[in-house]
C-alpha cells in the first residue's frame, strides 16, 4: 500500500473513530491478513496487531501498544490490557512430532512438497472486566470469564473463573476477588451493560451499595448504541446498528466464563 493511499484510508478511519469516541493508534495497519474489527464505543487501542477473523471489543475497554491479537473473538467492556500480552496463540503453530519445528515444512513458497497443516479454529474468548497485566500470553481456545485477573508475565492455557485472580506459567488460581455469594450476585447484575453516566452514579468502591441499588433496579431497560465494523480487505467501514444487552450477552455468556 503506498503512502499517500494509506493517509487517505486512514483519515476515513479516524474520522469513523472518532464518532464513536474510539482510537486505534496504529490506524489501517492494525488489521492484518483480512481481519474484521468490530468495535462499541469508547475503545482505546495502542499499537497493536490484529490478526483475527473477526474480533469484536467492547465499550471503554483500553489496550495500551504491543500488543498481537491472533485467534481471538470476543474481548468484553470495561476490560484493561497491558502492554505486550499476546491473545489467542495457536497451540500447535510448531509440529514437535515432525522432522522439523520450523514453519519451511508447510510453506508452498519455500519447498516443492508442502504439509498442509489443518487448524482447528478455536478462538479466545475474554469476558467483562478483565484486567490483563504486562507481558501475558493467553492460548487459543482459553475463556477469561468476567471480573478476573491475570498476573503479570503469566501463561494461560487453561479457562479461568469468573472473579479469579491468577499468575504464573501456567497460571494458576490464586485466590478470588470476592466471596462466591456476591460473585453470583455481581454476575446475575450484568452491570458492564448500563449507560456509563448510570455506573458513574454508583458506589463504585463498595460492591456491596451498588449490587443494592442494582438489584433494585433490574428492570430498566438496557441496551447498546450503535457498532463500528472495519474489514481490511476489502477495506470497508460499517456502522452497525445497536443491538438488546441479551443479545450481548448471549455472546459472551453472562458469567463471561
Amino acid at each position: 500500500m503506498n503512502v499517500i493511499k494509506e493517509a487517505l484510508l486512514n483519515r476515513r478511519l479516524n474520522k469513523a473513530l472518532a464518532s464513536h469516541r474510539c482510537r486505534l493508534s496504529s490506524g489501517i495497519k492494525s488489521l492484518r491478513d483480512g481481519a474484521k474489527l468490530i468495535l462499541e464505543p469508547g475503545v482505546k487501542l495502542g499499537k497493536a496487531e490484529i490478526f483475527s477473523r473477526e474480533l469484536e471489543i467492547g465499550a471503554y475497554t483500553d489496550v495500551v501498544s504491543g500488543c498481537e491479537f491472533l485467534d481471538v473473538a470476543q474481548i468484553g467492556r470495561y476490560c484493561s490490557i497491558a502492554a505486550d500480552v499476546v491473545i489467542g496463540q495457536a497451540r500447535q503453530s510448531h509440529p514437535i512430532d515432525w522432522l522439523t519445528t520450523h514453519h519451511f515444512a508447510s510453506n508452498a513458497r519455500l519447498i516443492k512438497r508442502p504439509i498442509k497443516r489443518e487448524h482447528p479454529y478455536r478462538p479466545t474468548v475474554i469476558g467483562h472486566d478483565v484486567w490483563i497485566g504486562r507481558d501475558v500470553l493467553i492460548l487459543d481456545g482459553v475463556s477469561i470469564g468476567t471480573g478476573a485477573i491475570i498476573g503479570a508475565q503469566s501463561l494461560v492455557n487453561v479457562d479461568v473463573p469468573p472473579y479469579a485472580i491468577v499468575a504464573g506459567t501456567p497460571a494458576r488460581v490464586i485466590r478470588y476477588r470476592f466471596e462466591q455469594p456476591l460473585i453470583e450476585r455481581l454476575l446475575a447484575s450484568r452491570w458492564w451493560e448500563l449507560p456509563l453516566e448510570v455506573l458513574g452514579e454508583l458506589p463504585l468502591d463498595d460492591p456491596q451499595a451498588c449490587l443494592s441499588v442494582l438489584e433494585r433496579q433490574a428492570s430498566a431497560p438496557r441496551s447498546l448504541p450503535g457498532r463500528l465494523q472495519i474489514n481490511s480487505k476489502p477495506f470497508a467501514i460499517e456502522e452497525l446498528q445497536g443491538r438488546a444487552a441479551a443479545q450481548v450477552s448471549s455472546l459472551i455468556g453472562a458469567s463471561g466464563a
